[in-house]
């Protein structure tokens, strides 16, 4: 992301111009750093592109990965117009600058972790919505109430929600003779 490439840039800085403490203690953290992303400094003023691999479960991992190198990027950057994707390995390839792979790979770890915790919960929102939605409940229910547990409101809302845009459809029995 750019909160690194700034606060590596802001270090050197500080490394350079700082008085002898915070000069010492800045160099120290930028030294750390710079290790953590295997980085150099001449890295940080460097503009040579190189391929890095990204490895993606899904279609909707390598859709979230392209959104993110453009935003990054930007669709008419090298970077977007030379990616490739392997859909047999699961692999995408881009060709980056060092500190656009760490903006990529800090932001795509981010937001596809994320994203896939927000899939199991919108498809377990999803099926609570469809039974909701078509009254796919117990015909012999029990007369016990649950008072003790917490309503999850937010939950509530996003299952009601989900269930007011799906599609009204009817089941009807077979006739038996």
């Amino acid at each position: 992301m750019e909160k690194i490439i700034d606060k590596l840039k802001k270090l050197l800085a500080l490394a350079e111009r700082g008085e002898a403490g915070e000069a010492q203690n800045a160099r120290r953290i930028l030294e750390n750093e710079l290790m953590k992303h295997n980085l150099t400094l001449e890295d940080l003023a460097s503009d040579k592109r190189k391929n890095y691999i990204f490895p993606y479960k899904d279609r909707d991992e390598r859709r979230l990965f392209v959104q993110i190198l453009v935003n990054v990027c930007g669709s008419k950057s090298e970077a977007f117009t030379e990616s490739k994707y392997n859909s047999k390995k699961k692999r995408l390839y881009a060709y980056l600058t060092d500190m656009e792979y760490i903006d990529v790979s800090n932001m795509y770890d981010f937001h596809r972790k994320h994203l896939r915790k927000e899939k199991e919960r919108l498809l377990k929102d999803l099926l609570s919505a469809y039974v909701n939605k078509h009254n796919i409940f117990d015909k012999d229910p029990s007369e016990r109430t649950n008072s003790d547990e917490e309503v999850d409101w937010d939950e509530i809302r996003r299952i009601l929600h989900l269930a007011e845009g799906m599609e009204d459809v009817q089941y009807h029995k077979a006739i038996t003779a």
